[in-house]
Protein backbone atom coordinates (compact mmCIF):
# COMPACT_ATOMS: atom_id res chain seq x y z
CA UNK A 1 0.00 0.00 0.00
CA UNK A 2 2.63 2.21 0.94
CA UNK A 3 4.39 1.80 -2.86
CA UNK A 4 0.76 2.85 -3.78
CA UNK A 5 0.24 5.95 -1.80
CA UNK A 6 3.96 7.35 -3.26
CA UNK A 7 2.80 6.95 -6.50
CA UNK A 8 -0.67 8.51 -6.14
CA UNK A 9 1.05 11.15 -4.80
CA UNK A 10 3.57 11.75 -7.89
CA UNK A 11 0.75 11.42 -9.95
CA UNK A 12 -1.29 13.91 -7.86
CA UNK A 13 1.82 16.68 -7.94
CA UNK A 14 1.04 16.81 -11.93
CA UNK A 15 -2.41 16.95 -11.82
CA UNK A 16 -1.76 19.61 -9.18
CA UNK A 17 0.43 21.60 -11.79
CA UNK A 18 -1.99 21.05 -14.27
CA UNK A 19 -5.30 22.56 -12.44
CA UNK A 20 -2.51 25.34 -11.17
CA UNK A 21 -2.05 26.26 -14.70
CA UNK A 22 -5.54 26.11 -15.89
CA UNK A 23 -6.86 27.81 -13.01
CA UNK A 24 -4.41 30.33 -13.57
CA UNK A 25 -5.18 31.03 -17.30
CA UNK A 26 -9.28 31.22 -16.61
CA UNK A 27 -8.73 33.61 -13.63
CA UNK A 28 -6.50 36.08 -15.70
CA UNK A 29 -8.97 36.10 -18.82
CA UNK A 30 -11.91 37.10 -16.49
CA UNK A 31 -14.06 39.84 -18.12
CA UNK A 32 -13.01 41.99 -14.81
CA UNK A 33 -10.60 42.60 -12.34
CA UNK A 34 -9.74 44.52 -9.15
CA UNK A 35 -7.45 46.63 -10.32
CA UNK A 36 -9.89 47.66 -13.39
CA UNK A 37 -12.88 48.34 -11.17
CA UNK A 38 -10.48 50.26 -8.94
CA UNK A 39 -9.49 52.32 -12.25
CA UNK A 40 -12.87 52.57 -13.11
CA UNK A 41 -14.10 54.23 -9.58
CA UNK A 42 -11.24 56.52 -9.96
CA UNK A 43 -13.02 57.42 -13.39
CA UNK A 44 -15.72 58.99 -11.56
CA UNK A 45 -13.78 61.51 -9.66
CA UNK A 46 -11.28 62.46 -12.41
CA UNK A 47 -10.00 61.40 -15.73
CA UNK A 48 -7.01 58.09 -15.00
CA UNK A 49 -4.69 58.52 -17.77
CA UNK A 50 -2.81 55.31 -19.36
CA UNK A 51 0.31 55.66 -17.60
CA UNK A 52 -1.71 55.40 -14.59
CA UNK A 53 -3.28 52.67 -15.45
CA UNK A 54 -0.06 51.02 -16.33
CA UNK A 55 1.04 51.88 -12.64
CA UNK A 56 -1.77 50.51 -11.12
CA UNK A 57 -1.68 47.16 -13.18
CA UNK A 58 1.94 47.02 -12.09
CA UNK A 59 1.41 47.80 -7.99
CA UNK A 60 -0.99 44.70 -8.90
CA UNK A 61 0.91 42.64 -10.13
CA UNK A 62 -1.49 42.14 -13.84
CA UNK A 63 0.83 43.54 -15.72
CA UNK A 64 3.12 40.71 -16.86
CA UNK A 65 1.91 37.98 -20.05
CA UNK A 66 -0.09 34.89 -18.84
CA UNK A 67 3.01 32.50 -19.05
CA UNK A 68 5.28 35.08 -17.48
CA UNK A 69 2.67 35.54 -14.64
CA UNK A 70 1.98 31.96 -14.03
CA UNK A 71 5.77 30.63 -13.55
CA UNK A 72 6.08 33.56 -11.19
CA UNK A 73 2.95 32.71 -9.29
CA UNK A 74 3.88 28.77 -9.54
CA UNK A 75 7.20 29.57 -8.11
CA UNK A 76 5.75 31.52 -5.10
CA UNK A 77 2.88 28.50 -4.82
CA UNK A 78 5.74 26.11 -4.19
CA UNK A 79 7.36 28.02 -1.31
CA UNK A 80 3.22 28.15 0.24
CA UNK A 81 3.51 31.69 -0.88
CA UNK A 82 0.10 32.50 -2.04
CA UNK A 83 0.54 36.43 -2.31
CA UNK A 84 -1.62 38.74 -0.82
CA UNK A 85 -5.26 40.28 -1.50
CA UNK A 86 -5.78 43.40 -3.30
CA UNK A 87 -8.75 44.47 -0.89
CA UNK A 88 -6.84 44.64 2.37
CA UNK A 89 -3.09 43.63 1.70
CA UNK A 90 -3.06 40.04 3.84
CA UNK A 91 -1.84 37.31 3.49
CA UNK A 92 -3.99 35.10 1.27
CA UNK A 93 -2.93 32.08 3.82
CA UNK A 94 -3.92 34.00 6.53
CA UNK A 95 -7.18 34.97 5.04
CA UNK A 96 -8.08 31.26 4.59
CA UNK A 97 -6.73 30.44 7.86
CA UNK A 98 -8.90 32.96 9.65
CA UNK A 99 -12.31 32.63 7.81
CA UNK A 100 -11.92 28.19 7.46
CA UNK A 101 -12.65 27.58 11.36
CA UNK A 102 -16.37 28.90 10.68
CA UNK A 103 -17.23 27.08 7.70
CA UNK A 104 -15.45 24.18 8.63
CA UNK A 105 -17.41 23.78 11.66
CA UNK A 106 -21.31 24.02 10.50
CA UNK A 107 -19.72 21.71 7.20
CA UNK A 108 -18.41 18.79 10.04
CA UNK A 109 -21.33 19.14 12.56
CA UNK A 110 -24.00 18.70 8.94
CA UNK A 111 -22.32 15.79 7.80
CA UNK A 112 -22.07 14.01 11.69
CA UNK A 113 -25.67 14.96 11.56
CA UNK A 114 -26.10 13.67 7.48
CA UNK A 115 -25.00 10.82 8.52
CA UNK A 116 -26.63 9.41 12.03
CA UNK A 117 -29.88 10.20 9.69
CA UNK A 118 -29.45 9.44 6.42
CA UNK A 119 -28.28 5.83 6.91
CA UNK A 120 -30.34 4.95 9.37
CA UNK A 121 -33.32 6.21 7.08
CA UNK A 122 -32.16 4.68 3.89
CA UNK A 123 -31.81 1.35 5.74
CA UNK A 124 -35.34 1.18 7.22
CA UNK A 125 -36.49 2.43 3.99
CA UNK A 126 -35.16 -0.38 2.43
CA UNK A 127 -35.63 -3.15 4.93
CA UNK A 128 -39.39 -1.82 4.08
CA UNK A 129 -40.18 -1.38 0.90
CA UNK A 130 -43.21 0.04 -0.52
CA UNK A 131 -44.43 -0.08 3.46
CA UNK A 132 -45.85 3.45 4.84
CA UNK A 133 -42.65 3.55 6.45
CA UNK A 134 -40.68 3.71 3.15
CA UNK A 135 -43.29 6.19 1.93
CA UNK A 136 -43.14 8.64 4.97
CA UNK A 137 -39.33 8.58 4.55
CA UNK A 138 -39.07 8.73 0.97
CA UNK A 139 -41.83 12.00 0.82
CA UNK A 140 -40.34 14.04 3.78
CA UNK A 141 -36.50 13.73 2.08
CA UNK A 142 -37.73 14.83 -1.23
CA UNK A 143 -39.39 17.57 0.19
CA UNK A 144 -36.14 18.46 1.60
CA UNK A 145 -34.32 17.99 -1.42
CA UNK A 146 -36.71 19.99 -3.57
CA UNK A 147 -36.34 23.24 -1.33
CA UNK A 148 -34.16 25.83 -2.51
CA UNK A 149 -31.58 26.83 0.03
CA UNK A 150 -32.32 30.70 -0.20
CA UNK A 151 -35.90 29.89 0.59
CA UNK A 152 -35.32 27.73 3.01
CA UNK A 153 -33.13 29.78 4.66
CA UNK A 154 -35.74 32.55 4.75
CA UNK A 155 -38.29 30.52 6.38
CA UNK A 156 -35.88 29.68 8.98
CA UNK A 157 -34.48 33.24 9.32
CA UNK A 158 -38.41 34.35 9.78
CA UNK A 159 -39.66 31.55 12.86
CA UNK A 160 -36.02 32.32 14.49
CA UNK A 161 -37.47 34.83 16.90
CA UNK A 162 -40.33 32.81 17.91
CA UNK A 163 -37.19 30.01 18.64
CA UNK A 164 -35.48 32.83 20.83
CA UNK A 165 -32.14 32.37 18.39
CA UNK A 166 -30.02 34.82 16.28
CA UNK A 167 -31.59 35.27 12.79
CA UNK A 168 -28.03 36.74 11.34
CA UNK A 169 -24.14 37.36 11.98
CA UNK A 170 -22.42 36.71 15.27
CA UNK A 171 -24.11 40.08 16.68
CA UNK A 172 -22.41 40.80 20.06
CA UNK A 173 -20.94 36.79 20.98
CA UNK A 174 -18.04 38.10 22.41
CA UNK A 175 -14.40 37.63 21.00
CA UNK A 176 -12.19 37.57 24.26
CA UNK A 177 -12.82 34.06 25.06
CA UNK A 178 -10.93 31.41 22.70
CA UNK A 179 -10.87 27.40 21.99
CA UNK A 180 -14.13 25.88 23.21
CA UNK A 181 -15.43 28.28 25.45
CA UNK A 182 -15.46 30.53 22.12
CA UNK A 183 -17.22 27.83 19.98
CA UNK A 184 -19.72 27.39 22.44
CA UNK A 185 -20.78 31.60 22.46
CA UNK A 186 -21.46 30.67 18.92
CA UNK A 187 -24.04 27.81 19.10
CA UNK A 188 -26.97 29.90 18.72
CA UNK A 189 -25.88 31.56 15.63
CA UNK A 190 -24.76 28.07 13.96
CA UNK A 191 -27.78 26.22 15.04
CA UNK A 192 -30.02 27.67 11.83
CA UNK A 193 -27.48 27.46 9.08
CA UNK A 194 -26.06 24.05 10.93
CA UNK A 195 -30.04 22.80 10.39
CA UNK A 196 -30.60 23.93 7.14
CA UNK A 197 -27.41 22.51 5.11
CA UNK A 198 -28.52 18.78 7.52
CA UNK A 199 -32.05 19.34 5.91
CA UNK A 200 -30.60 19.59 2.24
CA UNK A 201 -28.29 16.91 2.13
CA UNK A 202 -29.67 14.17 4.20
CA UNK A 203 -32.00 13.12 0.73
CA UNK A 204 -28.35 12.42 -1.39
CA UNK A 205 -27.02 10.21 1.27
CA UNK A 206 -31.04 8.21 2.72
CA UNK A 207 -31.46 7.85 -1.34
CA UNK A 208 -28.16 6.15 -2.51
CA UNK A 209 -28.62 3.93 1.61
CA UNK A 210 -31.95 3.07 0.38
CA UNK A 211 -30.75 1.92 -3.18
CA UNK A 212 -27.68 0.44 -2.44
CA UNK A 213 -29.36 -2.23 0.25
CA UNK A 214 -32.30 -2.91 -1.99
CA UNK A 215 -29.40 -4.22 -4.32
CA UNK A 216 -27.28 -5.91 -1.85
CA UNK A 217 -30.92 -7.25 0.43
CA UNK A 218 -31.37 -9.09 -3.39
CA UNK A 219 -28.22 -10.76 -3.56
CA UNK A 220 -27.57 -14.85 -3.20
CA UNK A 221 -25.89 -14.52 0.17
CA UNK A 222 -28.06 -12.90 2.34
CA UNK A 223 -30.94 -15.87 0.94
CA UNK A 224 -27.91 -18.33 2.17
CA UNK A 225 -27.45 -16.62 5.71
CA UNK A 226 -31.48 -16.27 6.19
CA UNK A 227 -31.85 -20.02 5.11
CA UNK A 228 -29.28 -20.38 7.97
CA UNK A 229 -31.01 -18.80 10.27
CA UNK A 230 -29.34 -15.73 11.41
CA UNK A 231 -31.41 -13.06 12.87
CA UNK A 232 -32.73 -10.44 10.64
CA UNK A 233 -31.16 -7.94 12.61
CA UNK A 234 -27.54 -9.64 12.04
CA UNK A 235 -28.61 -10.23 8.57
CA UNK A 236 -28.95 -6.18 7.90
CA UNK A 237 -26.43 -4.77 9.78
CA UNK A 238 -23.45 -7.62 9.49
CA UNK A 239 -23.77 -8.79 5.80
CA UNK A 240 -26.06 -6.35 4.37
CA UNK A 241 -24.81 -3.18 5.55
CA UNK A 242 -21.07 -3.75 5.46
CA UNK A 243 -21.72 -4.32 1.36
CA UNK A 244 -23.76 -0.93 0.98
CA UNK A 245 -20.86 0.86 2.81
CA UNK A 246 -18.53 0.29 -0.34
CA UNK A 247 -20.03 3.04 -2.63
CA UNK A 248 -20.29 5.87 0.03
CA UNK A 249 -17.16 5.04 1.11
CA UNK A 250 -16.59 6.28 -2.70
CA UNK A 251 -18.22 9.37 -2.04
CA UNK A 252 -16.24 10.49 0.61
CA UNK A 253 -13.88 11.48 -1.99
CA UNK A 254 -15.70 14.55 -2.16
CA UNK A 255 -16.16 14.99 1.83
CA UNK A 256 -12.91 16.84 2.26
CA UNK A 257 -13.17 19.63 -0.05
CA UNK A 258 -16.80 19.88 1.12
CA UNK A 259 -15.71 20.46 4.87
CA UNK A 260 -13.43 23.58 4.29
CA UNK A 261 -14.97 24.75 1.07
CA UNK A 262 -17.50 26.73 3.19
CA UNK A 263 -21.60 26.73 2.06
CA UNK A 264 -21.56 29.78 0.10
CA UNK A 265 -25.52 30.73 -0.14
CA UNK A 266 -25.73 29.30 3.11
CA UNK A 267 -23.52 32.29 4.54
CA UNK A 268 -24.90 34.51 2.32
CA UNK A 269 -28.32 33.98 3.82
CA UNK A 270 -26.96 34.30 7.76
CA UNK A 271 -24.09 36.79 7.71
CA UNK A 272 -21.58 34.45 8.28
CA UNK A 273 -18.10 35.71 7.29
CA UNK A 274 -16.95 31.82 6.39
CA UNK A 275 -14.50 30.56 3.37
CA UNK A 276 -17.86 30.58 0.73
CA UNK A 277 -18.61 34.05 1.53
CA UNK A 278 -15.30 35.26 1.56
CA UNK A 279 -14.71 33.35 -2.02
CA UNK A 280 -17.72 35.17 -3.21
CA UNK A 281 -16.82 38.59 -2.46
CA UNK A 282 -13.19 38.18 -4.15
CA UNK A 283 -14.68 36.51 -7.24
CA UNK A 284 -17.01 39.77 -7.59
CA UNK A 285 -14.33 42.15 -6.70
CA UNK A 286 -11.79 40.17 -9.35
CA UNK A 287 -9.15 39.64 -6.26
CA UNK A 288 -7.35 37.61 -8.23
CA UNK A 289 -4.56 35.91 -5.65
CA UNK A 290 -7.48 34.76 -3.13
CA UNK A 291 -9.36 33.46 -5.88
CA UNK A 292 -6.23 31.50 -7.08
CA UNK A 293 -5.24 30.52 -3.70
CA UNK A 294 -8.56 29.94 -2.52
CA UNK A 295 -9.26 27.00 -6.11
CA UNK A 296 -5.62 25.70 -5.34
CA UNK A 297 -6.76 25.51 -1.65
CA UNK A 298 -9.62 22.99 -2.74
CA UNK A 299 -7.62 21.90 -5.52
CA UNK A 300 -5.46 19.77 -3.12
CA UNK A 301 -8.26 18.59 -0.89
CA UNK A 302 -10.02 17.33 -3.34
CA UNK A 303 -6.95 15.00 -4.71
CA UNK A 304 -5.88 14.16 -0.87
CA UNK A 305 -9.81 12.92 -0.55
CA UNK A 306 -9.50 10.75 -3.40
CA UNK A 307 -6.62 9.37 -2.38
CA UNK A 308 -8.79 9.04 1.33
CA UNK A 309 -11.65 7.47 -0.57
CA UNK A 310 -9.11 4.97 -2.62
CA UNK A 311 -8.08 3.39 0.94
CA UNK A 312 -10.90 3.12 3.05
CA UNK A 313 -12.38 1.29 -0.42
CA UNK A 314 -9.81 -1.37 0.20
CA UNK A 315 -10.38 -1.50 3.87
CA UNK A 316 -13.99 -2.11 3.11
CA UNK A 317 -13.59 -4.41 0.40
CA UNK A 318 -10.72 -6.74 1.14
CA UNK A 319 -10.85 -8.09 -2.54
CA UNK A 320 -9.21 -4.42 -3.74
CA UNK A 321 -5.55 -4.49 -3.33
CA UNK A 322 -3.85 -1.09 -3.57
CA UNK A 323 -0.51 -1.72 -6.10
Amino acid sequence: MLKYIIKRLLLSALILIGVSFLVYVLIRCMPTDYAEQKIASMNQNQAVSEEMKEQIYESYGLNDGIIDGYMNWLGKLCKFDLGNRFSNNRPVVSEIKDHMGISFIIAFIATVFEFMIAIPLGITAATHQYSIRDYVVTVFVMIGISLPSFFFGQVLQSIAPALGLPTAGFGNASTSNTGFAKLIEYVPYLLLPIFLVVVLSIGGRMRMTRTNMLEVMNSDYIRTARAKGLSERKVIYKHAFRNTLIPLVTSLAGLLPTLFSGAIITEQIFGLPGIGNIALAATLSGDIPFIMGYNMFLALLSILGVLFSDIMYAIVDPRVKLS
